[in-house]
């Protein structure tokens, strides 16, 4: 029986796999979200390494990466869940609220940085946790054409669609190779198997 959690997914990736390992396997599917238009719902399956349940956290695995799953209490506990069990997690990013030069020094990573409950995600066919991130990137390009940013992250290479003219005029102000924090809201879902 499928047990169904929404989650704030607090994604590390392991210190010695950044830039030398493979990228997840990600599948995709093109959804349209009332307010933000066509979204990508991306679907990544991973195994179950290790649940921390005082914490509320499980290690996910997938082709050698490893990610933190951050769980909140208003989902349920984690008494069933196992290593070696099988996870589905699904991902919708919206648009870009914000971008700003990193820090000197700054790696491809992700921060989450506050859980939002507005409805940006109205009509998704699961039950989505919405929240806004920061990810650090490597910044490739901005066509201001098709007001889409392209980046390098800690998933590889990617692209957010733009909407606010502050942020358009800040990204066309990096140059590439550029570390910036893009920050944006995205919405989570995950299925235990």
């Amino acid at each position: 029986m499928s047990k169904h959690i929404g989650v704030m997914l607090a994604i590390a990736i392991a210190a010695g796999a950044a830039g030398c390992a493979t990228y997840p396997e990600i599948t995709s599917r093109t959804v349209i979200v009332s307010g933000i238009g066509p979204v990508e719902v991306e679907h990544l399956t991973v195994r179950v390494v290790s649940v921390d349940r005082s914490n509320r956290s499980v290690i996910v695995e997938q082709h050698g990466n490893q990610w933190l799953v951050e769980v909140p209490p208003v989902f349920g506990d984690l008494q069933r869940l196992r290593a070696g069990d099988t996870v589905e997690i699904s991902r919708v990013e919206g648009v870009a609220v914000g971008v700003r030069h990193s820090r000197r020094g700054s790696r491809p990573g992700i921060a989450y940085t506050e859980a939002t409950t507005e409805p940006t995600f109205q009509n998704l066919p699961d039950k989505y946790v919405v929240r806004a991130v920061t990810l650090t990137a490597k910044f490739e390009r901005f066509d201001a054409s098709t007001n889409v940013v392209s980046y390098v992250g800690p998933l590889g290479p990617r692209s957010l669609a733009v909407r606010d003219p502050v942020v358009k005029a800040e990204l066309q102000k990096f140059r590439r190779g550029d570390m910036v924090d893009l920050t944006f809201a995205e919405a989570f879902h995950i299925v235990l198997n």
